[in-house]
């Protein structure tokens, strides 16, 4: 943001800021505490509808981590930041000139001093906290460290530098919270996430690109069946203070843990950049991979539509977006793909999305896809997305897991009492 910028939004939060309470004043009342008027208790009012205006702007044109987080965080933010600098408004100009703005009362240098302010406020520079995760299906053999987010076995998490200031052994990575005082009730994880984000709103955004990227290194036949394993969430952060609060679980409970090595480390290091990129494609990809997040826990039809959503965000466009997506996703495999068959996927969505539907089991095209390939257009869909992410965003680097369950595959096909299994569905033909 450049000063010009920053000059718009300060102006229009002075403009939607006076003395008398309007037709839409939201009241702060505070004690002032610098200035000529120290220790003085006074209410000023912040009209509704003019400091939207400066909000959106400052979600706008501010850094990225605003546009992860609701508008009314960051007309709460401006509303903070005047009330700490009101003095700077009311020194030398008393509250006179009852219900004119702010704006209007101060002189062309004052607001400058004021913008002097915001350029260098917390709004603009945030101080970033360690928000951390406790992960149940996840293991890392070696700490996969990054500038965003980092992954860290158990042991290692009080070595991370997030951590640097803290007694020795005051944490204790074996148990969640991860606190080697505490004598309540703790969890087990099986390793860590490590999000550097200014709220944990935002890292809870962050942790959904980078779960949804693990989630696709999970073989598809294994990544939907789930157990009754017990899997636990929970989420702490460390600023100026320890925070605990309790969660959802951050993966589901899979048969079979992920393991994480530094074989991985190629693709999270293009995940790392690409969550805090303001380049359009990146932030698309960051999207879809919250999207197909958000999938992951879901049964087979709710499934359905998130994966739609999650192709959408990739290839959509607003004036055609069947044509579209099954355009991207033929220029994705480079024409290899049976196009009659992603159009009929497309379809099915379509049908469920825009209202055709209520149920993707209602659509017509549910049963017209099996009785014309013979496959599940659910799995179809979804084994379609996830190689669509591997390659669009990862280009190949994202590897996928082994087969946990290879061996015993391999000996109930040798005892004659399991098929051969060979590539079956949409991606059957693409090497």
């Amino acid at each position: 943001m450049n000063r010009d910028q920053a000059r718009e939004i300060v102006n229009l939060l002075l403009d939607a800021t006076s003395n008398t309470v309007g037709d839409d004043g939201l009241a702060d009342g505070f004690i002032v505490r610098a200035g000529c008027l120290a220790g003085v208790s006074i209410t000023i009012f912040f009209s509704r509808r003019r400091i939207i205006s400066a909000a959106i702007m400052l979600r706008s044109l501010g850094p990225p981590y605003l546009r992860q987080l609701p508008l009314n965080y960051s007309i709460k933010a401006l509303r903070s930041f005047l009330r700490e600098r009101i003095h700077l408004i009311c020194d030398g100009n008393p509250f006179g000139n009852e219900g004119a703005p702010f704006l209007d009362r101060m002189k062309h240098e004052d607001v400058g001093l004021l913008v002097d302010e915001f350029m260098k406020c917390d709004i603009l520079h945030p101080d970033n906290q360690a928000i951390i995760f406790p992960l149940v299906t996840v293991r890392v053999a070696d700490d996969l460290r990054g500038s965003v987010f980092t992954f860290s076995s158990n042991p290692r998490l009080q070595d991370q530098p997030q951590f640097a200031g803290l007694p020795s052994g005051y944490i204790n990575g074996d148990q969640y919270p991860p606190f080697a005082s505490w004598n309540r009730q703790t969890e087990s994880p099986a390793s860590w996430l490590l999000v550097n984000a200014p709220s944990v709103e935002v890292a809870k955004k962050y942790r959904a690109s980078i779960l949804g990227a693990v989630a696709l290194t999970v073989m598809h036949q294994y990544r939907y069946q789930f157990t009754e394993r017990k899997v636990f969430g929970g989420i702490a952060s460390f600023g100026s203070r320890w925070t605990v609060s309790g969660s959802s679980p951050h993966t589901p409970a899979l048969g079979a843990l992920i393991d994480l090595t530094s074989e991985d480390k190629d693709w999270l290091d293009i995940l790392d950049l690409a969550i805090v990129s303001t380049d359009e494609s990146n932030i698309k990809s960051v999207k879809a991979l919250q999207y197909f997040y958000r999938s992951w826990f879901l049964f087979d039809s709710e499934r359905f539509v998130i994966d739609c959503i999650t192709l959408d965000s990739l290839f959509g466009d607003a004036k055609g977006a069947t044509e579209a997506v099954a355009r991207g996703v033929e220029d994705l495999f480079g024409g290899r793909i049976d196009r009659a068959r992603v159009l009929l996927l497309m379809r099915l969505r379509s049908s469920v999305i825009h209202g055709g539907a209520p149920d993707v089991f209602d659509s017509e095209k549910y049963g017209k896809y099996y009785r014309k390939y013979g496959e599940d257009p659910i799995s179809d869909m979804s084994s379609l997305v996830a190689e669509c992410l591997r390659r669009k965003i990862f280009s190949g680097t994202l590897r996928e897991q082994s087969d946990p369950y290879a061996r015993t595959i391999a000996d109930a096909v040798a005892a004659g009492i399991y098929p051969l299994r060979r590539p079956t569905g949409i991606l059957s033909d693409i090497d």
